[in-house]
């Protein structure tokens, strides 16, 4: 859409290439961007980078030598030469240029948006190929279609084949690829579905018809629909409006998302005229200017308040306020005189009629109300925005405090979710490959929990456990009820003999388990004081097993065996309280992610001994919790996994008493895995960096150079389907359909359109391809006048 603006738009002759309009394009297209960012307080619109780039690579490819945009051959060795420096760029190892590696190692956004911008380096330049030859494409279509029904059919139908085989060998090869050999590959293969696909989506008069008008309104704000779609589908599903009826809500959300995007595609339109206007170039780079050094000064001042700790509601809402006010008052000084000057035109134009009331009001300067009051409403606005925010953000319990709050359910996990919802008032419980798995009617499951609270617990695979604990090291330490937390987690990671009648682990003892890059560690700590030693033992590197380094995440968990070993004298509770304070010091050290999981129901009755069941009844162990609680345990670690949630329904199922089956110690994986989306948020970024290419080392040098073969054909054979349409020639015998002998036909009416002196002697053919009528805007059976009157 850039490239045909600054080619076909006749404004274009004499100044296509203004500042103005450019700046306007990038604020158009990063304004609703920087402002989600700042309001959400997220990133990740990678996109939004991306098509700067590729706008600014159209704007420079047509800036430069101009003159030559409208030669046959010129503007094509140009467009050759601007590959050939891609090809540099993007597919030849940069990284050699730098002694050190700045990108990677200080950089590290710059060096995503790199490879991001990497996986699609050529589609920008294969949008150009397609974009200058799409006339001549959309005349062959058109030609091809007036001639007899049955070589129409098969030119049309030899090109569908050709490149439906093109699709079949890149579905077979590249799409079949891993993750990561893809994202390298697909730069250089993802051309072949999309213009499968716009082929088969033009081939047909009828349908060009039809579908141009939607997508073209699709176009129009496929910008903010990809923006709002961050947040209205989320990673934890579909925003919930209808709840228990899913299909419906995706519908409504979707409706509603579109609805959004047009209000905020008009709204950034408006404020892009209002900043950076594009009729007045002057006056559009003076506002860029104030608008950058204003964004500067904030920058460096939110940097300043920050470094003194003044990062606090009442000092930002002071400098928001004295800063709007300043904001709104330059621009009344910047605008007033020109609005007041508009009107007395107005009042001059409307001079043959008497109005004098009018023209005395135009007449007066701007009244001390109408300067008060818009301040004034501002501050009142922000005041009451400020008092919601507070009272939203303060008002529910953060997700730590519910994440136990679950209960067992006896249904079928394969019913339908919508249904799970509305009978049973919970989340689905199973995904569609683990419920006829299931063996059992008894499901761990949530009650639902308030739109606003942003707490979606739901049951997570083992796909999304894996995903959650890649490249994460992860120790358990604690006595046989931890242990059993630790197999329930390796089964999650795709361990499915871990305590099954093949592990032949021994219990009581240490044990690792590494999976890809995640490894999960086991310590057999069965008393308090054994799990101090362990835990310290953590903040010393030299005494970390196998990987020699520090976990991103420890649970640890115990208490039961104390209650038997050490309630023998009465010294014992008093030295017991003395080892609990001591935990409570080493858990307030430790410098990452900290889960305690208190011990499961015990069940007393099937306890096997007397002495058992005398010291390690429940009502002694919901005491030991209590102290443990009083003494703070639970309050030194990131969050509790409260054992009696998940067990207390089943303790019939305890068959000695303390461990239960293995089933129901999934639930508690469940509640740990959904309680790792606020305890580990971030990455490990320096774990990470230590597998990521260096840049540079994406590109495919050979790969590169077939893309310039590619690009020698599209643009020298005139062809958009890069070679494929020729095909059609074998099925015409008595007229030329080939792209290179149809470029005079096809852009003379173009040219002269546009009142471009044309260098070609011979005059298009008499067809009814009406001068006028030519389409310039896309393959379609209506006229370009037509179709610009129904936008």
């Amino acid at each position: 859409g850039t490239w045909r603006y600054f080619y076909y738009h006749p404004a274009n002759n004499h100044n296509s290439h203004q500042l103005s309009r450019v700046l306007g394009i990038i604020c158009r297209i990063n304004l609703s961007a920087v402002f989600l960012s700042l309001v959400t307080g997220r990133g990740g619109y990678m996109a939004c980078p991306v098509i700067t780039y590729s706008f600014l690579l159209i704007w420079l490819a047509m800036r430069f030598r101009h003159s030559i945009n409208y030669d046959k051959f010129l503007f094509r060795a140009k467009l050759l030469g601007i590959a050939t420096c891609n090809f540099f760029i993007w597919d030849c190892d940069i990284s050699k240029a730098f002694s050190h590696s700045i990108m990677h190692n200080s950089l590290r956004p710059i060096w995503e948006w790199y490879s991001f911008v990497h996986a699609h380096h050529w589609a920008t330049f294969m949008g150009i190929i397609f974009a200058i030859n799409q006339p001549i494409a959309s005349f062959q279509l058109r030609k091809l279609e007036s001639m007899h029904g049955l070589t129409h059919f098969l030119a049309k139908g030899l090109i569908s084949i050709a490149l439906g085989a093109a699709v079949m060998v890149w579905t077979a090869g590249p799409l079949q690829m891993s993750s990561f050999a893809y994202n390298i590959s697909h730069p250089y293969f993802g051309v072949i579905p999309v213009l499968a696909y716009i082929y088969m989506r033009n081939i047909c008069g009828t349908m060009r018809e039809h579908h141009i008008g939607y997508l073209s309104m699709l176009g129009n704000y496929s910008l903010e629909v990809y923006l709002l779609h961050h947040h209205a589908f989320t990673d934890s599903g579909c925003v919930e409006l209808i709840a228990g009826y899913p299909r419906c809500n995706f519908a409504l959300v979707s409706m509603l998302l579109m609805f959004a995007a047009r209000v905020l595609n008009n709204r950034t339109s408006i404020i892009q005229q209002m900043l950076l206007p594009e009729k007045d170039e002057s006056k559009c780079i003076q506002q860029f200017c104030f608008s950058v050094a204003g964004v500067t000064m904030l920058f460096f001042l939110a940097k300043v308040l920050s470094w003194a700790g003044m990062v606090a509601i009442g000092t930002i809402s002071t400098i928001t306020i004295v800063c709007g006010i300043l904001l709104y008052q330059t621009v009344v000084d910047m605008t007033w005189a020109e609005y007041r000057d508009s009107g007395l035109e107005l009042a001059q134009h409307h001079s043959s009629i008497s109005h004098p009331a009018l023209n005395i009001k135009l007449d007066m300067d701007e009244s001390t109300a109408a300067k008060v009051s818009p301040p004034l409403i501002g501050t009142l606005v922000y005041f009451v925005a400020c008092c919601l925010w507070s009272f939203s953000s303060s008002s529910p319990q953060p997700c730590g405090a519910s994440a136990n709050n679950g209960h067992w359910v006896q249904v079928n996990p394969c019913l339908p979710r919508g249904k799970l919802h509305r009978e049973f008032h919970a989340t689905n419980y199973f995904g569609l490959n683990e419920c006829s798995e299931s063996k059992t009617n008894l499901q761990w499951a949530w009650p639902e929990n308030a739109q606003h609270t942003h707490c979606r617990y739901r049951y997570r695979s083992d796909i999304e456990a894996q995903q959650k604990l890649q490249g994460k090291k992860v120790v358990l330490i604690g006595d046989s009820s931890v242990r059993s937390l630790f197999q329930s987690l390796c089964r999650f990671m795709g361990d499915q003999k871990a305590d099954g009648f093949e592990d032949t682990t021994p219990s009581h003892t240490d044990a690792i388990k590494t999976y890809g890059t995640s490894t999960i560690e086991y310590k057999w700590a069965p008393l308090t004081v054994d799990i101090i030693t362990k835990i310290r033992s953590l903040k010393n590197p030299g005494f970390v097993s196998s990987t020699k380094r520090l976990p991103d995440l420890v649970i640890a968990g115990g208490g039961t065996w104390d209650k038997l070993h050490y309630s023998v004298t009465d010294e014992d509770p008093q030295s017991r309280r003395e080892t609990v304070s001591k935990l409570v010091k080493s858990l307030s050290e430790m410098n990452m992610p900290v889960i305690w999981f208190s011990p499961p129901t015990i069940n007393t009755i099937a306890l096997n001994s007397d002495e058992k069941r005398a010291q390690m009844n429940e009502e002694s162990i919901e005491e030991m919790r209590q102290m443990y609680e009083k003494l703070g345990v639970t309050s030194s670690v990131s969050f509790v996994l409260n054992g009696p949630s998940f067990t207390r329904e089943r303790v019939a199922e305890s068959f000695d008493g303390v461990h239960y089956p293995a089933a129901i110690y999934n639930a508690g994986a469940q509640i740990l895995l959904n309680a790792l989306d606020w305890l580990m948020v971030s990455p490990n970024r320096d774990e990470e960096d230590l597998y990521l290419p260096k840049p540079g080392s994406l590109g495919i040098p050979y790969l590169g150079l077939m893309m310039i073969c590619i690009a020698l054909i599209g643009l020298f054979f005139f062809d958009g389907y890069l070679g494929f349409s020729y095909l059609a020639q074998f099925f015409v015998t008595n007229d030329t359909v080939s792209p290179g002998e149809l470029y005079e036909d096809a852009f003379t009416p173009i040219l002269k359109r546009l009142k471009i002196s044309q260098k070609y002697e011979k005059a298009p053919q008499e067809s009814s391809y009406d001068v006028d009528n030519h389409e310039i805007t896309e393959f379609t059976g209506r006229s370009s006048s037509s179709l610009s009157k129904r936008r």
